[in-house]
């Protein structure tokens, strides 16, 4: 068996590379949408971070509000804020995504809509009782709602 040369281990590396790259382009990881964008990271059960063509930005998931993991105020809201973190995973992972951009919330982030193989993620969350629907108005005290002492 004959030994690769140099040259060409780096033109086989270059061109994985670029033909990964290119698998990226045409079929990215979360689905693309029509504003070039796709989900990355799930930092928990209701905000996602945006990779677009122009960088990164945290966006908010409109119509939905779930548990802290930050900054819960009981073991309770702690742990009912990770298995919905986790949900939110497993749904962007389901695919296709579809993400319609509602322009920027009151913190600065992008407020968005977010559908996952057809299906409203805010109704999803809130029918497994991860999360509720949220309209802005007032958030839940989420400890009080599961019975948490603090």
């Amino acid at each position: 068996m004959r030994r690769m040369g140099p040259e060409l281990f780096v033109y086989v590396v270059l061109t994985l590379i670029g033909l990964w790259k290119l698998a990226e382009w045409v079929a990215p990881w979360h689905g693309l949408t029509e504003a070039g964008c796709r989900v990355g990271y799930v930092y928990d059960g209701d905000t996602v971070e945006l990779i677009c063509a122009d960088g990164r930005e945290t966006a908010r998931v409109q119509g939905l509000d779930a548990p802290e993991t930050k900054s819960p105020g009981c073991p309770e809201e702690l742990a009912l804020g990770r298995r919905a973190t986790e949900r939110l995973r497993e749904l962007v992972a389901q695919g296709p995504v579809e993400i319609s951009d509602l322009g920027h919330e009151k913190y600065g982030r992008r407020l968005i809509h977010l559908r996952v193989a057809g299906e409203d993620v805010a109704g999803v969350m809130a029918s497994e009782g991860l999360a509720v629907l949220y309209q802005g108005d007032t958030r839940p005290d989420w400890c009080a709602e599961l019975g948490a002492s603090r």
